[in-house]
């Protein structure tokens, strides 16, 4: 086998290619998140009134409000509670929700109206009067450091 150190990009033994590739690669990635990693975390503590299934639960922000998350999670009961935990957030406005997944589907079950058939709840606890609470209603704010939450799936 004929090992040629000389096969370059623009001029750069192959071997030292690679290593530059990798260095560039990480600098642009530092760049882009400013050097800084964030070390936020939330919390979210969901009571239950069974430990049956597990909990799914999200990260919401205004524009994605109970349609697309941020960052997901699940856990498992320990008793009636679950605890999701989600890291490394940008300091910003969230919401978040959580459902017991009462039959481990994976979905959130709803009845022939559309209404949920599985216990829901979001951060500072509202129920929407008609249709889903408001971001509003559930926002909170997440600066540097930890969040803990708790709701109360019913």
């Amino acid at each position: 086998m004929n090992l040629r150190l000389w096969d370059s990009v623009a001029g750069i033994p192959a071997r030292w290619a690679g290593v530059l590739a990798g260095a560039l690669v990480l600098t642009a990635t530092q760049g882009a998140s400013g050097g800084a990693e964030h070390r936020n975390e939330i919390f979210l503590s969901v009571s239950a009134q069974s430990g049956r299934g597990k909990v799914r639960c999200g990260v919401y922000q205004r524009g994605g409000w109970l349609k697309r998350t941020v960052k997901n999670s699940s856990a498992s009961f320990q008793g009636t509670v679950a605890t999701c935990r989600f890291a490394d957030l940008q300091p910003g406005t969230y919401a978040v929700g959580a459902y017991q997944d009462e039959n481990s589907n994976g979905k959130f079950d709803r009845n022939w109206a559309g209404l949920p058939k599985e216990p829901w709840c979001v951060s500072r606890g509202p129920r929407g009067t008609v249709g889903p609470p408001s971001f509003d209603a559930a926002m909170f704010t997440v600066g540097e450091g930890t969040v803990r939450l708790h709701c109360a799936a019913r």
